[in-house]
């Protein structure tokens, strides 16, 4: 099979999906209305509630769900084949996931803007809102070290990738300055000028291996993680316009700008799948993922198929800049779509290697030795790029070799491979980083909410003592998973609490949908949470019994905990649901 034909197929279905299935669920079922003044226009305080045009709410929020998981996970789960995977992707993309999307955003805007703990309150009550509060902490946490430890993976023994990623921070700090003091307003000015101070640093980043610099960025994975989790904590403390501002429009410029490069460089390459349909693993026991086919692909293509989340990006800020409620469904299914475009290609990417080589990168040598496979054109790989890239697993690596290979292949050839795929790690540090400095200042918001639960207070969040004890508490959560966890424990857990909490959105879905239009609509909604739901509670069934508790490791006591807890919390949020549903018949 070659990768042109799958990822042309792939925009044809998402065509359909969005042309037919997301209007019968706008029109019929959410019954949009472009005549109904959102909380953008009617709230307009030029601050937080600003109407805003469509393409640029569209760019916005894309640039805030599209995490590097949706690139990892469709990478990890080739293990099974890339047939099973490419099936779930445009299955529950087209039918699932850019259903909760449409569905959350647009209960935010009538809900005035509100977050997705809020309108859980409202559809259903403090019991259910509590526990969705709750669930976002863990979902945060772990999503937080899942992403972090394919970075941290990257950039350990890489001097060059380290620096260039370290000094993305300075880059962004400047930038913040720059549009807040020095022209206040330029935003693409600015931005374009922090791209290019970027690509400045990581075309200096090639002479630092040989230097005296080298021995500073030569760090390893536990040193890696302690800054990264330094930068965290000051980017959740920091004002927003400051650091995570000017991040953002970095990101979401080179987000949008490498990954069209990459659909065009595919078209270009064509190259074709090693990798077979259907792999042995399907049944268990491989050297990635060692869970089945049933419920694991589910949950390691979590970010390609439906994500939790996309609760929070849908809900709180995105909505209110809607202008029109017309406009969410292009944002919202649409968005979805763009995002999942990103897991066919990583999944064609993981698909064209051989099938030693991907295993080589993404096991460990124990596991890699049971497997029987030699490596093929790894060696000369390392030797072009100058670093050994066996046993650096967690999907980011092996992602970077296949954006190597097709863009060394467009440009430069073998001798311009090292640069290629550094590129390709900044780039993925940079999708990364994003979330990571997000998801810990939203955890901080979150601990301060629960604080104010406690206290009676409404206005904690911008308490500053406050701040730096949950921003704290944030950073200690995730570090510990990342300092600790390998990629086959970390990121299954991170797909259970994913998928968990986008059933969560989608019970809350359901209830509003309820609610507004005929009952039997609901099913549109909730259908997917019976599917969702089993695959994450079998799996973390799974993962408790069979990995975690017979480890007998303080870690994996932990990891139990977090997987128990989300999975009662789901429960009780369905419980609370289906009562409503009972009582509203009786």
């Amino acid at each position: 099979m070659n990768a042109a034909i799958i990822l042309a197929l792939s925009i044809c279905i998402f065509f359909l999906g969005y042309r037919f299935y997301s209007k019968f669920i706008a029109n019929r079922i959410l019954c949009i209305d472009p005549g109904r003044v959102t909380p953008a226009v009617q709230l307009n305080d030029g601050k937080d509630y600003i109407p805003t045009k469509r393409s640029v709410v569209f760019f916005y929020h894309y640039a805030t769900i599209a995490g590097a998981g949706v690139l990892i996970g469709p990478t990890l789960a080739v293990e099974y084949g890339w047939l099973p995977c490419i099936i779930w992707i445009l299955a529950a993309t087209c039918l699932a996931g850019g259903v909760h999307d449409l569905v959350i955003m647009l209960a935010s805007v009538r809900h005035g803007g509100k977050s997705i703990g809020e309108i859980a309150r409202k559809e259903l009550g403090k019991i259910g809102g509590s526990a969705v509060m709750i669930g976002i902490l863990f979902l945060a946490a772990t999503c937080i070290a899942g992403l972090g430890l394919g970075v941290v993976t990257a950039l350990e023994n890489n001097p060059w990738g380290a620096f260039s990623a370290i000094m993305t921070i300075p880059v962004a700090l400047f930038i913040g300055v720059y549009m807040r003091r020095i022209r206040p307003g330029k935003i693409a000015e600015a931005s374009l000028l922090g791209v290019g101070f970027i690509l400045t640093f990581f075309f200096l980043g090639s002479l630092i291996p040989y230097s005296s610099f080298a021995i500073y960025f030569t760090l390893s994975k536990g040193q890696l993680t302690i800054i990264i989790g330094l930068y965290a904590f000051i980017a959740a403390i920091l004002p927003t316009d400051l650091l995570l501002v000017p991040r953002d429009y970095l990101s979401a410029y080179i987000k949008a700008g490498v990954i069209a490069l990459l659909v065009v460089g595919v078209f270009l390459v064509h190259p074709d799948f090693n990798m077979p349909p259907v792999t042995q693993y399907i049944q268990g026991g491989g050297p990635v993922i060692p869970g089945a086919l049933w419920p694991f692909l589910f949950i390691v293509i979590t970010c390609g198929a439906i994500s939790g989340w996309h609760s929070l990006c849908c809900s709180g800020v995105t909505p209110k800049l809607v202008r029109n409620e017309q406009d969410i469904r292009s944002v919202a299914y649409g968005g979805w779509l763009l995002e999942s475009l990103c897991a066919v290609v990583a999944l064609s990417l993981a698909a064209t290697m051989i099938p030693g080589d991907y295993f080589a990168i993404n096991s460990s040598p124990t596991a890699y030795a049971q497997t029987g496979l030699t490596p093929v054109l790894l060696p000369e790989i390392s030797e072009s790029i100058g670093l050994n890239l066996q046993a650096r697993t967690g999907g980011t690596v092996s992602f970077a070799v296949g954006m190597t290979e097709v863009f060394s292949k467009i440009l430069g050839g073998k001798e311009a491979m090292a640069l290629w795929y550094q590129f390709s790690i900044l780039f993925l540090a940079i999708f990364t980083m994003a979330i990571m400095d997000h998801g810990t200042r939203m955890s901080r918001f979150f601990f301060q909410e629960v604080f104010g639960w406690v206290h009676k207070s409404s206005n904690l969040t911008k308490h500053i003592p406050s701040a730096v004890f949950a921003g704290g508490i944030s950073v200690l959560l995730w570090t510990y998973l990342l300092y600790t966890g390998e990629i086959g424990a970390i990121w299954p857990i991170f797909g259970i609490c994913n998928i968990l909490l986008a059933s969560i959105g989608l019970i809350i879905g359901t209830s509003f949908v309820m609610r507004r239009v005929r009952p039997i609509y609901g099913l549109v909604t909730f259908w997917p949470v019976f599917i969702f739901t089993t695959a994450a509670i079998y799996g973390a069934f799974l993962k408790v019994v069979n990995e975690l508790i017979p480890a007998g490791t303080f870690i994996g006591v932990v990891q139990s905990s977090i997987l128990i807890i989300v999975v009662f919390l789901v429960l009780l949020v369905l419980a609370e649901f289906l009562r409503q549903v009972i009582n509203k018949i009786t």
